[in-house]
């Protein structure tokens, strides 16, 4: 691998860099400084580094430097600077007399900025009420041909910009059996080229239009989601629905994706993290082999992935893949009469060979087992536990189960699991705990779970598991205070009302109550139950679901090499972000 790298910097001096190639940089960097404009936050930090530095003008100078950047800039600082002498290396070569370039100082940042005037100022949009009543009276619903529901929102933003999220949906339980594997091939493709346009032409297409996304697929479905601009929108539609529905599956990129995805899964095999939570998921597994949801062993996976071919993505697209039947939300600075129009055009005439039909997910209650799974060489070791909850998005007791695992180690910044394992016994950085509910549009499919996962030290790992289940049975026995459940509710209602001014979190709150055959009336209807919580009901909600005798434990970590290291200590916790 170094070799490959050390050699893709050398070439530069032999095959010096082109103005096409510097056009293309600055195109995508400049993409980033304007959409990084739009965000008021982003902006925010960065000056403030740049004030750091200086003087916040530097934030804007050093942008209009870069579009002033011509290959012969490029080549002459490649030729100065990347040099084997000024090169740092992931391994240490001891020598008397190193060779080291000397880089000139900064410029002082006063004299950088010395008459600088600003660009023209970016549209700052709107003033937009992100209440669900007033996202619910600005947003326009309905249904193109036979099944492709659509959710507008127009308004103006900062930047002109706009966001797209859609899913179409194909196949069933009987149809998908047997080609999960090609399903899952089949969308990573689908960036990589088309019948008109390379994986490379695509990407320089994308930085054209100025715009980020872009379509993938798996089981049951195809994914659109853009950001991009009012003026670019059309074309940047356009070019997603003929990634869809004309990719070219070019074979000397699928056997690039296959090897790709081979090495990964063969990498896996030495991770603690991915080891545990393939022995959970085969534990938990309720599907008999076969069926497309059924949980493969790792072997079994890259049997299938070594097998396939590229006539089965080929076949897999024919045989799934339409746009007639789904969801799309766009949301931001558009023309709506022109965008339903055009999504019409574009999507709702091609049908899928197999209409979708969900597939069912009940609760399945499972034994509690504890494995203890050896991984060699690796600082860090990874606990997971899990037991299985029935419980429904639209369950009473959802809404409590939530705060209560908020309280428990689901916590942003603050939690009983989080307070006592990585702040008071240092055992751990990263450590929580989450609830899962299911949803369908029937109502029925009930398969949650609650579970705990860890980072930790081989040595610290009893520790951390031990606590770990104290504390899960002083929250089923003691319950929580009236204290934690006000600041629960109170960070989690600001949260969610953070969420909804986020135009790319709109989109795809939209495009989910599409699917579910709901409006934001259900949103404000769970904010209102979040609020009427008492303590009374989440320690209820929690005796009902949560019993410490049902998890079942999977730690992975080379805990031979732990034991021969000695006694734990508070200093050794993993190491964490």
């Amino acid at each position: 691998m170094e070799e490959v790298l050390l050699a893709q910097v050398e070439r530069l001096e032999k095959q010096p860099v082109t103005a096409e190639e510097v056009a293309q940089a600055q195109q995508r960097i400049a993409n980033a400084y304007d959409l990084y404009f739009t965000d008021v936050n982003a902006v925010g930090m960065g000056l403030s580094e740049f004030v750091a530095a200086g003087d916040w003008r530097l934030l804007f100078t050093s942008r209009d430097a870069i579009a002033k950047v011509t290959a012969d800039d490029v080549n002459r600082v490649a030729a100065q600077y990347l040099r084997p002498v000024n090169r740092t290396l992931g391994r240490f070569v001891p020598t008397d007399a190193p060779d080291r370039v000397e880089v000139p100082a900064a410029p002082p940042a006063a004299g950088v900025v010395a008459g600088y005037t600003g660009r023209a100022a970016v549209d700052a949009g709107e003033h937009f009420d992100p209440s669900p009543a007033n996202i619910e009276a600005r947003t326009e619903r309905f249904t193109l041909g036979e099944g492709l529901k659509v959710a507008l929102l127009p308004k103006r933003t900062r930047g002109g910009t706009v966001v797209v999220d859609g899913n179409f949906r194909f196949g069933d339980a009987a149809s998908l059996t047997g080609r999960d594997t090609a399903a899952g091939m089949t969308g990573a493709m689908l960036m990589r080229g088309s019948r008109q346009l390379s994986r490379v032409q695509i990407d320089q297409k994308l930085e054209a239009l100025q715009t980020q996304g872009g379509v993938s697929g798996g089981l049951q479905g195809a994914n659109l989601s853009l950001v991009s601009r009012r003026a670019q929108l059309p074309e940047a539609l356009a070019l997603m629905a003929t990634l869809l529905r004309e990719p070219a599956f070019a074979e000397e990129e699928f056997e690039q994706l296959k090897l790709q995805a081979v090495t990964g899964l063969e990498a896996s095999r030495n991770e603690p993290g991915s080891i545990a939570a393939q022995a959970l998921a085969l534990h938990f597994d309720p599907w008999p082999a076969g069926h497309p949801l059924h949980v493969e062993t790792l072997d079994e996976s890259l049997a299938r992935l070594r097998a396939l071919r590229r006539e089965d993505l080929v076949a897999f697209h024919r045989d799934f893949y339409g746009t007639a039947q789904g969801e799309v939300a766009i949301v931001g600075d558009f023309d709506a009469a022109a965008v339903r129009t055009q999504l019409e055009a574009l999507f709702a005439d091609w049908k899928t060979p197999h209409p979708y039909q969900p597939i069912a997910t009940r609760f399945t209650p499972v034994a509690p087992v504890a494995e203890r799974l050896p991984v060699a060489d690796k600082p860090n070791a990874v606990f997971m536990a899990r037991h299985n909850v029935p419980l429904r998005v639209t369950d009473d007791d959802y809404t409590a189960l939530v705060v209560a695992n908020r309280i428990f180690g689901g916590g942003a910044l603050k939690s009983r699991l989080g307070d006592r394992i990585r702040q008071k016994e240092g055992l751990s950085y990263g450590v929580g705990s989450s609830i899962n509910a299911d949803d369908s549009i029937e109502g029925e499919d009930d398969a949650g779970s609650f579970a705990i996962q860890a980072i930790a030290a081989p040595q610290n790992m009893a520790r951390v598991e031990a606590a770990a289940r104290e504390e899960l049975a002083r929250l089923v026995a003691d319950g929580i205070t009236a204290a934690e459940l006000q600041d629960a509710v109170s960070g989690l209602l600001t949260e969610r009302e953070q969420g909804r001014a986020n135009d790319a979190q709109v989109a795809g709150m939209l495009q989910d109550q599409l699917y579910f055959g709901r409006t934001m009336q259900f949103t404000a209807d769970l904010d209102a139950r979040y609020r009427a919580l008492t303590v009374d009901q989440v320690n209820a909600a929690i005796r009902r679901h949560l019993d410490p005798a049902k998890l079942s434990t999977f730690t992975a970590g080379d805990f031979a090499a732990a034991a021969k290291a000695g006694p734990a200590t508070r200093g050794s916790a993993a190491a964490g972000p």
